[in-house]
């Protein structure tokens, strides 16, 4: 009786292997924070430090619409991020006063997709790449690379991870010359 007792108690039972998935694990990434206070600091040019904050965030449905703001005395100017289970988009104010919507990263991705940038923001078409794996001073991170073909030639080309947003930008001109734009540094995330 005692050895069967034993072997009941040492048998996994499905239940106890059955654990409810949390609902947070089950929602797709978001490939931008969306918590005040959240916080990255890029390089700029390989000389210029870019601090940057989320100042606000609205939730509008599915939705988180990011504000952010420049710390520690930049200055800089950024557009609204829009966050959802879909993507990264901007509704970038163009010089007719309408307003466009403007998808940095549509997800979920596979390798090779590509969608419009409309006219008013400049034209051309982003292409989404990876996963991509990117070593920065502020870590490793598995990436998403989206590459901007502009009209005449010239290309952006963005790496977008998980909970961060960009990690790194490179800017090729119509002569072919590349610089990094963009490199972060250090970013610091905050918790629920």
């Amino acid at each position: 009786m005692t050895r069967l007792l034993t072997v009941l108690v040492l048998l996994p039972t499905p239940a106890l292997l059955a654990a409810p998935v949390p609902e947070e694990a089950k929602a797709p990434a978001l490939y931008f924070p969306t918590r005040v206070g959240a916080k990255w600091v890029y390089e700029r040019n390989r000389s210029v430090l870019e601090s940057a904050v989320v100042a606000a965030v609205e939730q509008v449905g599915r939705e988180h619409v990011v504000s952010r703001a420049g710390d520690d005395g930049n200055p800089q100017q950024y557009a609204k991020v829009v966050v959802s289970p879909a993507g990264l988009r901007q509704d970038r104010d163009v010089a007719t006063g309408q307003l466009a919507d403007v998808w940095l990263l549509k997800v979920p991705f596979r390798s090779g997709d590509s969608w419009p940038v409309p006219e008013q923001a400049g034209g051309g078409k982003r292409t989404v790449y990876g996963p991509e794996l990117v070593e920065l001073p502020a870590g490793r991170f598995q990436t998403a690379k989206v590459v901007h073909e502009r009209p005449g030639g010239s290309r952006m080309t963005s790496w977008y991870a998980p909970g961060v947003g960009e990690v790194k930008r490179v800017e090729r001109r119509t002569d072919g010359t590349e610089t990094v734009t963009r490199s972060l540094l250090k970013f610091t995330s905050v918790k629920q």
